[in-house]
């Protein structure tokens, strides 16, 4: 009997505590996205490499809330030199997400020369997302025809 009015007591205490946390919790803030996008461009130009990959996935995952259009250029270039496929994969991804029209023009421009396969098909999803037209790459293929489309 004893042990059970105890229990009671703890139990009834926790329950106590539990309800008055919520009184005393303070009301979450709402994020500062003008700050953090600043942040997530000097990031993206960090020299860090793994400074450089988080910030991209950042991006990708708050990309409704960011304005990062000023970081696009570094993005861009990581995607063309970048020897990694996963990095080239996220920096595509990046750019999709940061959605400019001049960077979707370019990856049009650039998909009959991506040797890549895979990211061939996503260059090519891309497009579609964006509304854009998959270029044809068998003329390109062939540097004569090419020239004689000229």
């Amino acid at each position: 009997m004893l042990r059970s009015t105890h229990r009671n007591f703890i139990v009834a205490g926790f329950v106590l505590l539990f309800l008055l946390s919520f009184g005393f919790a303070q009301e979450a803030k709402t994020p500062d996205w003008k700050s953090f996008s600043k942040q997530l461009v000097k990031s993206v130009k960090s020299e860090n490499e793994g400074v450089r990959i988080s910030a991209m996935q950042q991006i990708i995952r708050f990309s409704d809330s960011v304005k990062v259009t000023s970081a696009r250029y570094v993005v861009m270039e990581k995607f063309l030199t970048a020897k990694d496929r996963g990095v080239r994969q996220l920096a595509l991804v990046t750019l999709y997400k940061i959605g400019n029209w001049f960077d979707m023009g370019y990856l049009q421009l650039h998909y009959p020369y991506e040797k890549d396969p895979v990211l061939k098909h996503q260059i090519a999803a891309i497009l579609i997302a964006k509304g854009r037209e998959i270029p044809q790459s068998t003329t390109f293929e062939n540097p004569a025809l090419q020239y004689s489309l000229k």
